[in-house]
């Protein structure tokens, strides 16, 4: 299965200039078997994902949020508590409470704003690293990688699509189908995946 994990749209993220419905036909079109919604500070409902998985079945549509917390950007997968929308977040806060309710968390797009990571990895580190993305240079690529290497965590490539022609350009593959959210986390942190990005993979 070929899933992005990191995908925005027009309805919950104000950088977003693609509405759920036109980024999910998009990625369909790309080739893509899944993406999460991973809007900023805001969670799709489990209505709507009901609706628009039964709407686009066998296609996948899961939840998931992106959160700044301390200067970086946070992946949260597997955790629907509305708590994650409140505002604002520090990242030892945000870590504990993922942590507690089983959920998995990411470092996204590292290196994007500044040249250091603001937030103490070692002490909380994160369950992965974006290596790829539209919005991660490819020059900080030995970095990310270092990191990931020391803290021994995996790295994904997502999209971050805030448009649609961003869909299908960088994905994970799923060595299976997830059943849910929780699945699809258990399969994320057994490292059941590989990471793909333009005429790379890895």
């Amino acid at each position: 299965m070929k899933i992005d994990l990191h995908v925005h749209s027009k309805e919950r993220s104000a950088c977003g200039r693609a509405s759920e419905e036109e980024q999910i036909r998009a990625a369909i079109d790309s080739g893509l078997d899944a993406i999460v919604f991973t809007d900023h500070h805001r969670l799709i409902s489990p209505e709507r994902l009901q609706q628009l998985n039964e709407k686009y079945t066998p296609f996948r549509i899961f939840g998931g949020i992106e959160i700044a917390a301390d200067g970086e950007d946070m992946l949260v997968l597997g955790v629907q508590d509305p708590a994650l929308e409140s505002l604002p977040w520090s990242y030892p806060a945000l870590h504990a409470f993922v942590r507690a309710q089983g959920g998995f968390i990411v470092l996204a797009h590292p290196f994007r704003w500044r040249s250091v990571v603001t937030v103490d990895l070692d002490e909380f580190p994160p369950d992965a690293i974006e290596v790829g993305s539209a919005n991660t240079s490819p020059d900080a690529e030995g970095r990310i990688r270092d990191i990931a290497l020391r803290l021994g965590i995996p790295v994904l490539c997502n999209s971050d699509a805030h448009s649609t022609g961003q869909l299908g350009t960088y994905f994970n593959a799923l060595e299976r189908s997830p059943a849910d959210e929780q699945d699809l986390v258990a399969l994320l942190r057994s490292g059941q995946f590989s990471c793909s990005s333009p005429g790379q993979a890895w």
